[in-house]
């Protein structure tokens, strides 16, 4: 009997894939990890600079505190080390929090973070990926975000440029300038002007003593009780305002 050749391709096809099944199945190691604390004296610090990369990031500032504490939950691979420091140059400490590039498939290492300042210590954050909670913080704060949700509670000025993710901000003491790419955004309890560029995603801004000046590409957007109400661009999607204590202009 004479075997085909369309069935010895198929035959062959189906033992190639196998293969292929096979070594991305060994690609996936499991993750492997540890844990580390870091600390610095903050008595002589005004400001914190953060490179963050993948993984969650948690910062809370507390009154009184004379320290930074960092506790840092490494995933990752073995003989792949993290790049994980807290430095001091003058009155700013240096965070720093990632890996190098890494080659081939599986899950990408992360690490997750939970940091304490002093309450009125100054940061500008730049983060790759992953949830971002900042608390109890009575500083001006900038922040770059790759993508993953932002909330922050408490803060004076902010300086935010988000790619993707829920934001939301309130109990703000200052400020807000906010560019952001996609996902909902939720404002309320500022007291000072609120600035917002935005993509994609709907929008909830309240309790605002100040002005608030936005240009949207789409999304609902509703904003309740504030100081005066610029709407640059509404883009596409429902457009509600109410209680607006000041001129409110559309262009």
């Amino acid at each position: 009997m004479t075997i085909r050749p369309t069935v010895l391709a198929s035959i062959f096809a189906l033992s190639l894939s196998g293969c292929i099944i096979n070594v991305n199945g060994a690609s996936m190691e499991p993750m492997e990890h540890s844990q580390q604390m870091l600390q610095i004296d903050a008595s002589q610090l005004n400001a914190l600079v953060a490179n963050t990369g993948a993984g969650s990031l948690e910062i809370e500032g507390v009154e009184g505190l004379s320290n930074i504490t960092l506790e840092a939950d490494i995933y990752t691979y073995e003989d792949m080390e993290p790049n994980l420091s807290l430095t001091q140059k003058g009155s700013t400490a240096y965070l720093v929090a990632d890996f190098g590039p890494r080659i081939g498939s599986g899950n990408s290492p992360y690490i997750d973070l939970i940091i304490k300042v002093p309450a009125k210590m100054k940061m500008d954050i730049d983060d790759g990926s992953g949830s971002i909670k900042i608390s109890g913080v009575d500083a001006d704060i900038e922040l770059e975000d790759g993508s993953g949700s932002v909330e922050i509670s408490g803060g004076r000025n902010l300086d935010i440029q988000d790619g993707s993710g829920s934001i939301t901000l309130e109990n703000i003491n200052g400020n807000i300038e906010l560019d952001d790419g996609s996902g909902s955004i939720d404002i309320t309890q500022v007291n000072g002007n609120v600035t917002i560029t935005d993509g994609s995603g709907g929008m909830y801004v309240k309790d605002i003593q100040g002005k608030v000046t936005i240009d949207d590409g789409s999304g609902g957007i509703e904003v309740i009780n504030t100081k005066g109400l610029n709407i640059i661009e509404a883009g596409s999607g429902n457009l509600s305002f109410d209680k607006i204590d000041g001129q409110v202009s559309m262009q």
